[in-house]
């Protein structure tokens, strides 16, 4: 068994992870230069630690 995700849910996921990533940047400092770097770290630690997840289920599932 494979565990599919659909192109939807993609779409759906990109908007919230900017929208997060930003926030929690913009909440830790004023400065626009710092924000923004705040904010790529944290949509690509979001992101890692989500395909993290991904991989997981995926060998879960090939094992069952």
């Amino acid at each position: 068994m494979v565990v599919n995700m659909s192109i939807g849910y993609l779409l759906l996921y990109l908007p919230l992870l900017v929208a997060v990533s930003c926030v929690i940047g913009a909440t830790r400092h004023e400065v626009p230069r710092l924000i923004v770097e705040q904010t790529v770290r944290n949509a690509l630690w979001i992101t890692s630690f989500m395909l993290g997840i991904y991989v997981v289920l995926q060998v879960v599932s090939w094992l069952v």
